[in-house]
């Protein structure tokens, strides 16, 4: 009788382990995607990542920061990536930046920063590891089976006393 039930319990399981969602891999990771919230939720998100940044600044210092914080962290609507041979490039709301992987290269900026970027990937994971003048910025792309984008952002500097660090989630489009 026990072995029945367990032969039942593996024949009534088996359905369920073949419908389990595959690891995300690298081949998965280009292509066009939305921002899965509101913006006004992402912003939230923002701001309040910013917010602990600058906590434990002077008010004059903390009213910069949170400014330029702010401005170099806009909400992306939409996210391209796309991967071809040694070459990595992301777009973020249409400002596409393009690198060989694993090569620290200088890209301006919209604003007319030059700054250093290097793209590495890792398996479902894509990491634009960005240094200015000012400080460092790593942007993380992780694609999860289920088809969706967790971006992740990490803003260093020596005149931050506290990493800003946030998460925004964006659907396949």
């Amino acid at each position: 009788m026990r072995t029945a039930s367990i032969v039942f319990s593996l024949l009534v399981a088996a359905p369920l382990v073949a419908q389990a969602p595959a690891e995300a891999t690298e081949a998965d990771l280009p292509g066009t995607y939305r921002l899965a919230s509101s913006v006004s939720d992402a912003q939230q998100r923002v701001d309040a990542a910013i917010e602990a940044g600058v906590a434990s600044m002077g008010p004059l210092r903390r009213s910069v920061g949170r400014r330029r914080l702010r401005a170099k962290n806009p909400i992306r609507r939409e996210l391209v990536i796309a991967l071809n041979g040694d070459r990595v490039s992301v777009s973020y709301d249409g400002e596409r930046f393009d690198v060989r992987r694993g090569v620290r290269e200088t890209v301006r900026l919209s604003d007319g920063e030059d700054v250093r970027l290097r793209a590495t990937v890792e398996g479902a994971r894509l990491t634009l590891h960005w240094q200015g003048d000012d400080g460092e910025r790593r942007d993380t792309f992780t694609r999860r089976p289920d088809g969706s984008l967790v971006f992740g952002v990490t803003v260093t500097s020596e005149q931050l006393p506290n990493p800003v660090r946030y998460r925004l989630g964006y659907r396949r489009s």
